[in-house]
């Protein structure tokens, strides 16, 4: 060390000297408490948490059971609102299942038209492609009618199913002065069938 510091530090009255030293150790135990000791306590805690939840948990196997027959149901419910078979049951006839849902969604489409005010001028299938889980089918549809019409029709078909979605759509000025014609592909998602 320096001499001029020892030399100044001694000329400071002993009560200076005290109070920075408890100062220093001050400082030196709120370092020592959030740099070493909180973040390995607020772990213990935590596992300690998930501890308990496991073993209040592992406890009641009744209760296991029940949750796992509710899950059941939502999901039996869940593929009935999307028009898929429930996972056990075997698939048969999926191209005349298939063709039937894209006649109810052609229904469906031209009931939402008309209570919008469009005009459905024409409908032909898409092609099926696979993603992911799901098989996208759905159609192409030509459209026309003035343009809140059909942002409103739009909006009804995606709000009607939950499988449903606009995949793509074109806009230009029909023939008739204040209306659109629209060329759109309504996309319809089913989960893919598995293949043992």
């Amino acid at each position: 060390m320096n001499p001029t510091l020892i030399r100044k530090a001694a000329a400071l009255p002993a009560r200076q000297l005290h109070l920075m030293g408890a100062g220093l150790l001050l400082i030196l135990a709120a370092a020592l408490w959030f740099y070493g000791v909180r973040a390995p306590l607020a772990s213990l805690r935590a596992v300690r948490a998930e501890a308990a939840q496991l073993a209040l948990a592992g406890t009641d196997p009744r209760a296991l059971a029940t949750q796992l027959a509710a899950l059941e149901t939502e999901t039996e419910t869940l593929a009935k609102r999307l028009g898929a078979a429930p996972a056990q049951a075997p698939a048969q006839g999926s191209a005349q299942g298939s063709t039937q849902a894209l006649v109810g969604l052609v229904a469906e489409l031209g009931a939402l038209a008309q209570a919008q005010g469009v005009t459905l001028d024409g409908v032909t299938p898409a092609p099926e492609e696979a993603l992911l889980a799901f098989t996208q089918g759905g159609v192409d549809a030509e459209v026309s009618g003035p343009y809140a019409s059909l942002l409103a029709w739009m909006g009804a078909i995606e709000r009607a199913q939950p499988n449903l979605s606009i995949a793509s759509f074109e806009m230009h000025p029909a023939a008739t002065p204040g209306q659109v014609s629209m060329k759109i592909r309504i996309a319809a998602f089913r989960p893919q069938e598995s293949k043992p």
